[in-house]
Protein backbone atom coordinates (compact mmCIF):
# COMPACT_ATOMS: atom_id res chain seq x y z
CA UNK A 1 0.00 0.00 0.00
CA UNK A 2 3.54 2.02 0.91
CA UNK A 3 3.84 2.28 -2.65
CA UNK A 4 0.46 3.42 -3.67
CA UNK A 5 0.48 6.25 -1.36
CA UNK A 6 4.27 7.31 -3.35
CA UNK A 7 3.14 6.61 -7.04
CA UNK A 8 -0.14 8.69 -5.87
CA UNK A 9 1.74 11.48 -4.55
CA UNK A 10 0.29 10.64 -1.13
CA UNK A 11 -3.46 11.57 -2.54
CA UNK A 12 -4.56 7.65 -1.76
CA UNK A 13 -7.58 6.72 -3.67
CA UNK A 14 -10.15 4.60 -2.27
CA UNK A 15 -11.27 3.04 -5.16
CA UNK A 16 -7.82 1.66 -6.33
CA UNK A 17 -7.40 0.24 -3.56
CA UNK A 18 -10.86 -1.92 -3.45
CA UNK A 19 -9.83 -2.88 -6.84
CA UNK A 20 -6.42 -3.66 -5.50
CA UNK A 21 -8.05 -6.29 -3.08
CA UNK A 22 -10.46 -7.48 -5.29
CA UNK A 23 -7.91 -8.44 -7.81
CA UNK A 24 -5.52 -10.33 -5.02
CA UNK A 25 -8.72 -12.04 -3.89
CA UNK A 26 -9.70 -13.33 -7.36
CA UNK A 27 -6.08 -14.38 -7.98
CA UNK A 28 -5.51 -16.64 -4.85
CA UNK A 29 -7.68 -20.28 -5.18
CA UNK A 30 -10.43 -20.55 -2.54
CA UNK A 31 -10.06 -23.55 -0.17
CA UNK A 32 -12.87 -25.10 -0.27
CA UNK A 33 -12.73 -25.43 -3.72
CA UNK A 34 -10.82 -28.29 -5.16
CA UNK A 35 -8.39 -28.00 -7.72
CA UNK A 36 -8.73 -28.91 -11.05
CA UNK A 37 -7.22 -32.16 -12.93
CA UNK A 38 -4.66 -30.89 -15.33
CA UNK A 39 -5.47 -31.96 -18.93
CA UNK A 40 -2.88 -34.63 -21.01
CA UNK A 41 -1.00 -34.19 -23.54
CA UNK A 42 -4.04 -34.99 -25.76
CA UNK A 43 -6.51 -33.43 -24.60
CA UNK A 44 -5.14 -29.57 -23.83
CA UNK A 45 -5.72 -28.56 -27.55
CA UNK A 46 -7.57 -29.95 -30.78
CA UNK A 47 -5.68 -31.94 -33.52
CA UNK A 48 -4.10 -29.47 -35.85
CA UNK A 49 -6.44 -30.08 -38.70
CA UNK A 50 -9.17 -28.54 -36.67
CA UNK A 51 -6.88 -25.87 -35.36
CA UNK A 52 -6.30 -25.00 -38.84
CA UNK A 53 -9.68 -25.15 -39.95
CA UNK A 54 -9.89 -22.40 -37.38
CA UNK A 55 -7.57 -19.98 -38.25
CA UNK A 56 -9.45 -20.39 -41.89
CA UNK A 57 -12.88 -20.08 -40.50
CA UNK A 58 -11.77 -16.71 -38.55
CA UNK A 59 -9.78 -15.46 -41.35
CA UNK A 60 -12.83 -15.75 -43.75
CA UNK A 61 -15.16 -14.09 -41.26
CA UNK A 62 -12.87 -11.32 -40.29
CA UNK A 63 -12.18 -10.59 -44.42
CA UNK A 64 -16.17 -10.57 -44.57
CA UNK A 65 -15.93 -7.86 -42.20
CA UNK A 66 -13.92 -5.33 -44.72
CA UNK A 67 -15.52 -2.71 -46.75
CA UNK A 68 -13.64 -3.86 -50.37
CA UNK A 69 -14.02 -0.70 -52.73
CA UNK A 70 -16.22 -1.48 -55.83
CA UNK A 71 -13.96 -2.66 -59.16
CA UNK A 72 -15.37 0.43 -60.92
CA UNK A 73 -14.21 2.57 -58.25
CA UNK A 74 -10.45 1.17 -58.88
CA UNK A 75 -10.31 0.14 -62.33
CA UNK A 76 -10.54 4.36 -63.23
CA UNK A 77 -8.22 4.51 -59.96
CA UNK A 78 -4.23 5.77 -61.26
CA UNK A 79 -2.56 4.86 -57.78
CA UNK A 80 -4.05 1.88 -57.59
CA UNK A 81 -2.22 1.02 -60.75
CA UNK A 82 1.50 3.02 -59.45
CA UNK A 83 1.10 0.81 -56.81
CA UNK A 84 0.60 -2.36 -58.49
CA UNK A 85 3.41 -1.43 -60.95
CA UNK A 86 5.91 -0.71 -57.75
CA UNK A 87 5.27 -3.74 -55.98
CA UNK A 88 5.98 -5.50 -59.02
CA UNK A 89 9.32 -3.73 -60.12
CA UNK A 90 10.33 -4.59 -56.19
CA UNK A 91 9.84 -7.98 -56.63
CA UNK A 92 11.76 -8.22 -59.73
CA UNK A 93 14.10 -6.37 -58.40
CA UNK A 94 15.31 -8.32 -54.91
CA UNK A 95 14.35 -11.82 -57.82
CA UNK A 96 16.91 -10.91 -59.32
CA UNK A 97 19.16 -10.04 -56.30
CA UNK A 98 18.73 -13.07 -54.85
CA UNK A 99 18.95 -15.09 -58.09
CA UNK A 100 22.12 -13.94 -58.54
CA UNK A 101 23.40 -14.65 -54.89
CA UNK A 102 21.83 -18.11 -55.06
CA UNK A 103 23.91 -18.30 -57.90
CA UNK A 104 27.09 -17.40 -56.49
CA UNK A 105 26.85 -19.69 -53.36
CA UNK A 106 26.08 -22.57 -55.58
CA UNK A 107 29.24 -22.12 -57.98
CA UNK A 108 31.27 -21.37 -54.51
CA UNK A 109 29.46 -25.30 -53.35
CA UNK A 110 30.63 -26.81 -56.48
CA UNK A 111 33.51 -25.55 -56.36
CA UNK A 112 34.35 -26.65 -53.16
CA UNK A 113 32.78 -30.24 -53.56
CA UNK A 114 35.31 -30.41 -57.31
CA UNK A 115 37.93 -29.46 -55.29
CA UNK A 116 37.70 -32.28 -52.44
CA UNK A 117 36.71 -35.03 -54.74
CA UNK A 118 40.02 -34.48 -56.36
CA UNK A 119 42.07 -34.50 -53.62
Amino acid sequence: MAKDKVALEGALDESVVERQKSAQETKAPKAGQPKQPKKGKNESRPNIFRRIGKVFREMISELKKVEWPHFARTKNNPGVWANLGTVIIVVLFFLVIITAFDSGLLALLRLLVGAEAAA
